[in-house]
């Protein structure tokens, strides 16, 4: 059993570079620098330009990651 603890903090999209986490069509992504697409001045990340700027790109501040596994006689490790 996995979980991750996060905030989804917004920001501009010139401020996401590779390494950061972001929330893309409602999952986890790390971004690489091949997500990251600049060309005649605009910017484009995994395909979208966040309405040129305007919208928000919601980059994902984690707090805590938490690993759960179970061991074959029942204990659980964290």
């Amino acid at each position: 059993m996995q979980g991750i603890d996060y905030d989804l903090v917004p920001c501009h999209i010139s401020e996401i570079k590779s390494g950061d986490t972001v929330l893309v069509d409602g999952k986890l992504k790390t971004i690489s620098q091949s997500n990251i697409k600049i060309k005649d001045g605009m910017m484009t990340l995994c395909g979208d330009s966040y309405h040129l700027g305007n919208k928000p790109v919601p980059r994902v501040r984690i707090k805590r990651a938490v690993s759960q596994s179970v061991s074959p006689k029942g204990f659980v490790y964290c």
